[in-house]
């Protein structure tokens, strides 16, 4: 967006004409340094109109600020920018699209688009609907690594018997958040998902370790001739060619719904479909069928090698999952465009809002918690702040990814925010 010139530590502000002062927020420069750095989330980097005043159709919404200031600011032919450039313009149009949502009194997209109780719902459906086929693929792979003796179909089958108790325990996470206690747990349980998550990296890593483990004792054996090659026929391939369509369409479909357990076990269908594939890959080229084709014994090496590539590519991709559902149990913070759109609520919520000292939004499990401090004028009654205050808690807490929002009220806004709380 436009340069303005607003200072780092600054705040919003409104005169009693309604006319905009400044945004707390980051600098331009700092906006600047995040699009060279190749972040693509956007900031409301200004508030005050080119011109001298607001004016508006409605009189009795003059003291809002019109959102076309930035609708103005949409770019339309940024195609042909660079990567980052239109990553950047693209963040900017969406963070535009949320402010005349807004304003227009629409159901605020950030960016969960159903409500939580249904995605609970589909939720505990996708978990029962993958024990159920983990559960068939386990069985039918206990068929194939018995036939073919192939340590990289092995892996495969250790995958399965991890996708069975990943279910298990995204089935029981999905079932207590829903069955809410409200004397035992008054905030709900929804950090019961982030936590099931990492259990369950933490029992992906341990069990790959331990299939690396014996990948190099294959191998050591296979150097001594004293390890037997695999035999991968077709009952073989016709199984593990099952198991790569059926979890590839798992994947397709669970990637759509958005709630940190389904999105969990999309990635547990994706790293299927790539084990299973490099397992039906590197057993064929190291089993004997192969050997009595090309007579070379330095590929039957490529089957223990494919149960490590499979092993370490589990871990990789479950390393990555459990440290993001750290972050959210750890309360970080939200993201900028989030913070933004909050802010745009909170300023236009009442006329008789005159600053809006602190908004501040952090991780709660997998939503948020919001915090916000307003300014309202030292002599309101004290029924008329309340319900200024409560409104505006209603309406944070309208906003899907919200679980969470306190407000706070006071008549001045030279005091530093943090002297009103315990530094942890």
């Amino acid at each position: 967006m436009a340069e303005s010139n607003i200072e780092q530590n600054g705040d919003i502000s409104k005169n009693n004409a309604g006319e905009t002062i400044s945004l707390k927020g980051g600098t331009h420069e700092e906006d600047t340094n995040s699009l060279e750095a190749g972040y693509t989330n956007s900031r409301m980097m200004e508030l005050t109109p080119l011109c001298d005043s607001v004016e508006t159709s409605d009189a009795n919404n003059s003291w809002k600020m019109p959102v076309d200031i930035f609708s103005a600011k949409k770019q339309q032919n940024y195609k042909n920018c660079r990567k980052r450039v239109r990553s950047y313009y693209k963040a900017q149009n969406k963070l535009i699209t949320a402010y005349e949502d807004i304003s227009l009194e629409v159901e605020v997209d950030i960016p969960t688009e159903v409500h939580p109780h249904v995605n609970l719902k589909k939720a505990a459906f996708f978990s029962k609907i993958t024990l159920l086929i983990n559960f068939l693929l386990l069985v039918a792979k206990a068929v194939a690594s018995a036939l073919s003796g192939s340590i990289s179909i092995i892996s495969s089958l250790m995958d399965s018997c991890l996708d069975l108790v990943s279910g298990s325990i995204m089935w029981w996470a999905t079932r207590a958040v829903k069955n809410r206690d409200p004397y035992n747990y008054p905030q709900g349980r929804t950090k019961l998902e982030p936590v099931a998550i990492i259990i369950l990296s933490v029992f992906m890593w341990l069990c790959s370790v331990q299939l690396i483990r014996e990948a190099i004792e294959k191998i050591i054996g296979l150097s001594d001739m004293s390890s037997s090659l695999p035999d991968i026929d077709a009952p073989t391939f016709a199984i593990a060619g099952s198991t790569v369509v059926i979890k590839l369409i798992l994947f397709l479909v669970c990637r759509k719904i958005n709630s940190p357990i389904v999105q969990a076990l999309a990635q547990d269908h994706r790293n299927d479909v790539m084990s299973n594939f490099v397992a039906i890959v590197f057993g064929y080229l190291g089993s004997r069928n192969f050997n009595e084709i090309v007579h070379k014994y330095e590929f039957a090496y490529l089957d223990p090698i494919g149960a490590i590539l499979i092993s370490l590519y589990i871990m990789y991709n479950w390393s990555k999952t459990g440290w993001k559902q750290m972050k959210l149990l750890t309360g970080h913070t939200a993201r900028p465009s989030f913070l933004s759109q909050l802010t745009w609520i909170c300023f236009n919520h009442h006329p008789l809002i005159q600053h809006i000292d602190t908004v501040r939004a952090f991780h709660f499990g997998s939503n948020f918690l919001v915090e916000v401090d307003i300014i309202l004028p030292g002599d309101l009654p004290l029924r008329e702040a309340h319900d200024i205050g409560e409104s505006l808690q209603h309406r944070l807490e309208s906003v899907p990814e919200v679980e969470r929002a306190f407000v706070h009220l006071d008549y001045e806004f030279t005091h530093k925010p943090h002297s009103e709380h315990k530094i942890v």
